[in-house]
C-alpha cells in the first residue's frame, strides 16, 4: 500500500466532479487514505477570488506533513491540478505524480512557458494521460514541450473533459497500477511507443547517422543525445 493520496482538481471542480470520483474508485484502496475535494475544504465563499496555481501550492504546502509520511504521497491532479502537482513535486518529495488531462497551453491565448517549463526538469517519477482531442495539448506535446526522463506519456481518445466510459476507465486504473507498481520496484515505467517515423522525417541527419550504422534507431538517438539537444519527438497514440 501507498502512503496517502492528494487528488487536486481542475479550475471547474465545484461543477465537474466524474475524473475524481471515477480515480477514486479505482485507486482509493492501494492508498493509506483518499484526500480530495471533500477532505480539501477549501469553498469558493470562503476566498476572496479563485486560488491561483500559486496560491494552490502554498496551501497544498501547508496541508502535506513534513515528518510521518513525508515523501510517500502520490499527487493525482486533473487540468490546472496536474500544475499544482508537478510544481508541488518540484519542491517537496512525493512518491509519484499523475495527470490528467494537462494544461500545457491555453487555447484561446498566447504561449504560457509557466504551465510547462518545470516538465523539462522535474525528476519524480510523472505518468500524464492526455487526450488525443485535447484542445489543451494533444498528440503533438513531445513535439511542442520538453518532458524530462521522469515524465512517461499515455494518449487515451478523449478531449480536455476526460469523459470516459466506465470499461475505459477500468483501462486507466490498471495502468496507473502499472505505473505505481514500476515506481515502487524502482523500475522504468511503460509509456506510449515512439514515434519512429517522425523522428526520422523529422531530422534526416539521424536518418543518415543510422544508415551508416552510428545508430540503431530514432529513438536509440534519442535516448543517447536528441533528449538533451532538445531534439522534436513524438509519441504514438496507443488508444
Amino acid at each position: 500500500m501507498f502512503g496517502p493520496a492528494y487528488f487536486l482538481s481542475g479550475d471547474s471542480f465545484l461543477k465537474r466532479t466524474a475524473v475524481e470520483d471515477a480515480a477514486r474508485q479505482r485507486l482509493a484502496p492501494v492508498f493509506s487514505k483518499w484526500i480530495g475535494r471533500e477532505e480539501i475544504k477549501v469553498r469558493s465563499e470562503e476566498l476572496p477570488s479563485r486560488l491561483d496555481v500559486s496560491e494552490r501550492v502554498a496551501l497544498l504546502e501547508k496541508m502535506v506533513p513534513a515528518h510521518g509520511e513525508a515523501g510517500q504521497e502520490v499527487l493525482i491532479g486533473r487540468s490546472s491540478g496536474g500544475r499544482v502537482a508537478t510544481v508541488f513535486a518540484m519542491r517537496r518529495p512525493v512518491k509519484a505524480v499523475i495527470c490528467f488531462a494537462y494544461p500545457f497551453r491555453h487555447p484561446n491565448s498566447v504561449l504560457e512557458p509557466i504551465r510547462f517549463s518545470h516538465l523539462a526538469h522535474i525528476t519524480v517519477p510523472t505518468l500524464i494521460f492526455q487526450g488525443t482531442r485535447d484542445a489543451y495539448g494533444a498528440i503533438d506535446i513531445t513535439e511542442n514541450y520538453a518532458l524530462s526522463p521522469a515524465v512517461t506519456v499515455r494518449f487515451v481518445d478523449t478531449d480536455h473533459d476526460f469523459d470516459l466510459p466506465p470499461s475505459e476507465w477500468d483501462a486507466v486504473g490498471q495502468q496507473v497500477m502499472k505505473f505505481l507498481d514500476s515506481v515502487q520496484r524502482q523500475l522504468p515505467a511503460k509509456g506510449a511507443r515512439f514515434d519512429e517515423a517522425f523522428y526520422l522525417r523529422t531530422h534526416p541527419d539521424v536518418a543518415a547517422a543510422i544508415g551508416t550504422g552510428e545508430y540503431v534507431s530514432g529513438e536509440h538517438h534519442f535516448k543517447l543525445k536528441g533528449r538533451r539537444k532538445g531534439r522534436r519527438f513524438r509519441l504514438l497514440a496507443n488508444t
